[in-house]
This record gives structure tokens, sequence and C-alpha cells, in this order.
């Protein structure tokens, strides 16, 4: 099959009815007018045009790739974000370079300095982060998303998780709970330090009786699954719980199923997220909903904005949340106690 023939910029740039300038503008991810973009992005289409990436890294400071940090990827909640993130890269004309836990952080570090990334949007950092600080320090951009460090030298975005924590708090109280067990994310996140926080202080507020219960689910199914069947084999089982986050309280649901405990009947179950699955018909979890989309796009949009003037004051944005009522939870009952 014969090779197409290459393309120069300068072709390109005639054929869209634009300046050299504007091309170049379009391929590095800079500022440029929607009709004019599209364009320009037709043509390079048209002739399946691919620059050089080594030259144009000599001659720019700046590569259009940005390094997205996602710790685990089983969970669903971490794809939505990133291709919110990816969304508005795209629009840009930048590129996504993904790293896991699979990684080091040494290893991912070196990764981000060999790419040369732009800048960095973290998704599940942690207090003493092995990799966000040292990236921070090597002078590439960060922002934190959906986790935040207090002190970090970069933009952060978050969502209202001391209320999220309430709003379960003041639900489990109305229904009549008095007999609350909470499963914990992971250590050192400050999601689960904040959901945390605001369920006992309004436990305490409202209910100091309330004798509440705490067990370590690490964000992760297999924990909670088995942190949840101990307590509910327990002489004197909860009758509700609130899992930091969906994964844990749908591993709350399988646990509660295997030791014959009917939901919502003899135990309320909340989650914190509302991942696509807690709207199925057959889990219809009540947990609290984040913007998930919405927190990923202010990330992007941060580290956009911070790309554009590094000089600017750093942003921390906490975005609203809601308690999202299904069939999970109901009034406690003496009836259904053990």
């Amino acid at each position: 099959m014969a090779r197409r023939p290459s393309v120069s910029s300068v072709q390109i740039a005639r054929e869209a009815g634009v300046a050299q300038s504007t091309v170049s503008r379009v391929l590095n991810g800079g500022s440029v007018a929607p009709q004019t973009r599209r364009r320009v992005l037709e043509v390079l289409a048209k002739h399946d045009f691919q620059p050089n990436l080594a030259a144009r890294s000599l001659v720019a400071a700046r590569t259009g790739l940005v390094g997205v940090v996602i710790r685990d990827l089983t969970n669903p909640f971490y794809p939505i974000m990133v291709r919110a993130v990816e969304r508005v890269l795209h629009e840009e004309g930048l590129r996504l370079l993904l790293l896991s836990d699979v990684a080091t952080a040494q290893e991912s570090l070196a990764m981000l300095r060999r790419e040369r990334v732009d800048g960095v949007v973290f998704t599940s950092a942690l207090r003493e982060d092995p990799l966000a600080w040292p990236v921070s320090e090597h002078g590439i951009p960060v922002v934190l998303c959906h986790r935040t460090i207090e002190g970090f030298p970069g933009d952060q975005v978050e969502a209202d998780n001391t209320t999220a924590g309430r709003l379960v708090a003041d639900h489990l109280l109305d229904l009549g709970h008095r007999r609350i067990a909470m499963v914990c994310g992971t250590e050192r996140a400050s999601t689960a330090e904040q959901r945390g926080a605001g369920f006992r202080a309004r436990l305490a507020e409202r209910a100091p009786q309330v004798d509440l219960v705490e067990v370590q689910g690490d964000y992760d199914y297999a924990t909670s699954y088995a942190a949840v069947r101990e307590l509910l084999a327990a002489p004197q089982p909860p009758s509700a719980l609130f899992c930091h986050n969906d994964v844990m309280a749908h591993a709350a649901l399988n646990a509660a199923a295997a030791e014959g405990v009917d939901v919502p009947g003899q135990l309320s179950v909340v989650g914190c997220d509302d991942a696509p699955a807690s709207a199925w018909e057959r889990i219809e979890l009540t947990t609290v909903r984040q913007p998930l989309s919405r927190i990923a796009e202010v990330a992007a949009r941060l580290l956009l904005e911070r790309l554009q003037d590094p000089e600017s004051p750093l942003s921390h944005e906490v975005l609203p949340v809601e308690l999202v009522l299904r069939a999970t939870t109901a009034p406690w009952s003496a009836d259904t106690a053990s």
C-alpha cells in the first residue's frame, strides 16, 4: 500500500485559511476561537496530520500532555472522573496520560518527568502523598481533584464531604436509629476524614447517647464485606450503617444478605458518591450524591488556568452535595430489633 504523502503545517494553514501560528496553537492546546479550531481540526483530520512531537518539544515550553493519577481502577467512581477530565482536555486539544497504582511513586514520577507533562490531576491523593508532593516539588503544576491536602501548593477541588456526613446522620436519626455503625474509608484520605467528622459531630449534637461503632473498610469491597459480616453477627448488631462510599455500601448489602439480615427491614444502609450502579433496580441505594463529573471538569479547568497564569492565587473549590433517598433505608422498628 502506497504511503500517504506528508503534509506540512504551512499547507494545513493555507487550506484552513488561517495563519500557521493558529495551527500551532490548535496543536498545542492554545486559545483559539471555537469555529476556527473546528475548521483547523477538520483539515488536520482530512490529511491525517501527525505533528512531530519531538520537534515540537524542542521549540515549545508545553507538550500538550496532562497526567491523571488514579489509584483504584475497579471503583466505577474514578472512570467517570477520568472521562470528564479527558473531555475538557480534548476540547482544548490536549492529551491525557493515565497513571494507576500499578507503578510505584518513583516510577510514576520518572514517567511524568520523562514525558514532560504540562501538569497533573490527582484524583485520590492522601496526606503525605508519596507522589503528589514530589511532582509539585519538581515544578510541575498539580491540581488535587476529589481529595485535598491541607497546605498543599496546588489548586484543589472537592465535594462538601463534611455536609455529606451531617446529611446522613440527620437522615438516620430522623428514622429513629440509635444503634449505628460507620464503615470508614481509607485512612489519611480527606474524604474519609471529613465525612466521618461531619457524621460524628451531627450525632453528638442531636443524639449524644448514640454509641457509634466504627470499622475500617478502606474503600475496598472485600475489606468492607468482612467487616460488616462481623458487625451483623455480633450480639447487638447495628440497625443502620453509614458507608463512606458506594462500593463499601454495596459490600454491606451483600454482607447483610449473607447473614440473613433484611434491608431495610432490619438494617438501613447509606452510601456516599451516587455511582451509577447505586440507582440500579436491584440495588436502589440511599446515598449522598457528589457531582462527580463536575468535580473533574473543575479540576481540569483549574489546571488549564494555572498553565495560562502560573502566578495566580491558589484556588480551593468546594461543590455541594445532596442526599438521594432510595430503598435501603427505613424507620427503625422495635418489632424487628434484635
